[in-house]
């Protein structure tokens, strides 16, 4: 018989059709790395993962392989649908940019606090999106392990245990260390957590400062020339963050101790008139903390301070 073309016509639509029903089985379940390493700045939403999150599917078209009857008639065999996060703690979410080629971003779903939680561990899977218009008999892909480090922000400043800080010196003396200042950071990292410097901000001071917060005196000092200095000190943390607030720092000058009888002069103002007066009422005897060997008493009275000149000689027989 001869062939028509109205019967060469629906021969060809058979073996296509053929062709379509046995391309579009879903077979393969997409494919996507087995781990992910990420990085999230603090405050943000974007996760930079590491590799790229990209799901692979084995069903979708082949270039140039009845591409346009395909796309008519099966346009999701082999497309990624989404991604799935499993962890109820983790705070983040997949999306997919490009159903062909399967590039998906991870995000945050709100904001991330390095101060709080400083790394995520979680786990991830593609799922494509099936076969028909409705997408039945989807398939899954393995599971994956994500992990995610929070990168600090340096949000907080340094902040000094007390704002005070008292110390003492004999003077003629210098010392290695007078006293220790310490501040700290909230933030998470060590890079802006820890302290890396601290300044005084007084001008002109016979002190110094060191990394750790010592502090000394750089040459000696006299009672009589001051006895007490106020400095006021700063700290800066490694992202030279600086302390909302300054600390004030006291140090007092203490004079050398000279044993002997002390509170008296050899000089007195006395005017007529002026009746009784009490020639040294604040005469004493410093010992400086050693035993006393001898009293010499040079008058048949005996005065309350010679009295205690001889209680200290007594204990010391």
């Amino acid at each position: 018989k001869l062939i028509t073309d109205d019967c060469i016509f629906s021969f060809s639509v058979s073996i296509l059709s053929l062709f379509f029903y046995s391309v579009s089985v879903n077979k393969h379940k997409p494919w996507i790395e087995s781990s992910y390493h990420g990085i999230i700045t603090e405050n943000t939403d974007a996760v930079l993962l590491d590799p790229p999150l990209v799901a692979l599917d084995k069903d979708a078209p082949v270039p140039y392989a009845v591409i346009m009857f395909y796309v008519t008639f099966n346009r999701e065999l082999g497309e990624i649908c989404g991604f799935h996060v499993q962890g109820l703690s983790a705070p983040f979410e997949a999306v997919v940019l490009n159903r062909t080629s399967g590039e998906g971003r991870l995000r945050a779903r709100g904001p991330i606090d390095c101060e709080r939680q400083r790394e995520f561990t979680f786990i991830i899977q593609a799922h494509d999106c099936g076969t028909g218009p409705e997408g039945h008999a989807e398939r899954r892909s393995h599971k994956a392990v994500v992990h995610v480090q929070v990168g600090d922000v340096n949000e907080f400043s340094p902040v000094f245990g007390q704002l005070e800080y008292h110390g003492s010196v004999t003077e003629g003396k210098v010392y290695d260390s007078i006293l220790q200042v310490q501040a700290s950071d909230q933030d998470c990292s060590p890079q802006y957590s820890q302290i890396c410097n601290y300044q005084i901000t007084s001008q002109d001071t016979a002190f110094a400062i060191d990394r750790n917060g010592h502090i000394r005196n750089t040459e000696s000092l006299s009672f009589d020339k001051k006895s007490h200095y106020k400095i006021r000190v700063t700290a800066f943390d490694c992202g030279q963050k600086r302390a909302a607030q300054d600390a004030a720092v006291h140090i007092h000058v203490k004079p050398i101790c000279k044993p002997g009888w002390q509170g008296w002069s050899k000089l007195i103002d006395y005017e007529p008139g002026m009746g009784s007066k009490l020639l040294f009422p604040k005469m004493h005897l410093e010992t400086c903390n050693r035993y006393v060997s001898q009293c010499r008493i040079i008058s048949s009275v005996i005065h309350p301070y010679q009295r205690d000149c001889l209680e200290k000689l007594q204990m010391k027989l």
